[in-house]
């Protein structure tokens, strides 16, 4: 049996509270099921307080309908099998992207892992669902179903699919629709409702960066990478863009991991091998002058970087990230090629000199790698 009060007891508004912030979607209609016969229905009624606080208690179960507009606040994968292998496999992978997924042992069999992005307005269910399908793909699993399984909403009279969500009393005390301990998956979490507080949840930033460097475009219903049209022209005209020629010369004085990463990137596209990239990024390194005190880049950290981006073909520039951004040239080739999504993003930037740079995302007492794509 699981208990579902194990840290603290919190009163019913705590629980809906955290119940609202991790299971919202359209307010005005919800799915649900009869747990005898397992006939599913839609509800067009608003989903108030007491809706929730009956699949919290076991009297009714609740499905949300995800998808509000063209955005979402939390998506969901579901792996139809008992097998923990691959959403395990998912959730791993998730997080080299810096993506923190959490599973859940659904209601009759299978699991889902659950992605939580940006509470306000949530983020594009396009973008969302284009990068989990690009994980799915890369883990060899590219048909599990996504909730939502549309990028938008056709219209007032149409409302996606709704998913169970967690957490309905009657199963919770079978130790299903619970999320499971990270630390041994097997088991449920020890306290439901602490993790729910406290989930990490992804930005949209984070997502566009991942599209971005992975180049990753939509062809029907699955995401898969691909190279942006400046990939190829950029390896047979051009050398070091501007800003990664300029930040060699300098060194930088933030977000040094980001910055060993791209220009480890653009290196290897000219052509450097693995090891001459690792020495002049090592030399490079040298020349960084954090600010605040922070440390400078160790060699260590260097190879990490270095390693990250020769394991995989990355297509994009970071021309807007705040590591390249400052370093930014107004005569930069990107620039003169506006019908790619880079030199667009690119035009966007404006330079800035390295002492305007934004805080470094260097942790000095530890190691924390950019989001970047897998490594």
């Amino acid at each position: 049996m699981v208990d579902l009060e194990t840290s603290r007891v919190r009163t019913t508004d705590q629980r809906l509270a955290i119940f609202r912030a991790c299971f919202s979607g359209l307010p005005n209609a919800y799915g649900t099921y009869d747990p005898q016969t397992g006939r599913v229905w839609q509800v067009k009624r608003a989903v108030t307080d007491r809706v929730l606080l009956d699949h919290i208690e076991g009297r009714r179960p609740y499905g949300v309908y995800l998808l509000v507009g063209d955005r979402i606040r939390a998506l969901a994968i579901d792996f139809d099998e008992d097998d923990l292998g691959p959403p395990m496999e998912f959730v791993r992978s998730a997080a080299h992207y810096g993506v923190t997924s959490y599973l859940e042992k659904s209601k009759s069999k299978g699991h889902h892992a659950w992605v939580y992005f940006e509470q306000q307005e949530g983020v594009l269910a396009a973008r969302a669902r284009l990068v989990v399908r690009h994980i799915l793909a890369e883990i060899g699993h590219p048909h599990v179903e996504v909730f939502p399984k549309q990028d938008a909403l056709r219209g007032d009279d149409f409302y996606g699919n709704f998913i169970n969500v967690p957490l309905f009393a009657p199963l919770v005390r079978q130790g299903r629709t619970v999320f499971l301990d990270p630390s041994n998956p097997s088991q449920p979490h020890p306290d439901q409702w602490g993790l729910l507080e406290h989930v990490h949840r992804v930005s949209a930033r984070l997502l566009d960066e991942i599209i971005e460097i992975n180049g990753l475009v939509r062809t029907g219903p699955s995401a898969i990478p691909t190279h942006a049209p400046l990939a190829s022209e950029y390896r047979r005209t051009f050398g070091l863009m501007p800003c990664a020629i300029r930040m060699l010369e300098e060194g930088v004085t933030a977000n040094q991991r980001v910055a060993c990463f791209r220009l480890a990137v653009q290196l290897k596209r000219t052509g450097l091998p693995r090891d001459m990239t690792l020495v002049v990024l090592t030399a490079w390194a040298r020349k960084n002058r954090p600010l605040e005190g922070r440390r400078v880049i160790t060699d260590e950290e260097v190879a990490e970087q270095v390693d990250s981006a020769y394991r995989a073909d990355y297509a994009g520039f970071g021309c807007e990230t705040e590591a390249i951004a400052p370093y930014c040239d107004p005569g930069c080739p990107l620039k003169t090629r506006a019908p790619s999504p880079a030199a667009r993003m690119c035009d966007r930037s404006r330079p800035r000199s390295s002492s305007s740079a934004p805080p470094d995302s260097d942790n000095a007492n530890g190691v924390r790698p950019p989001y970047m794509g897998k490594h």
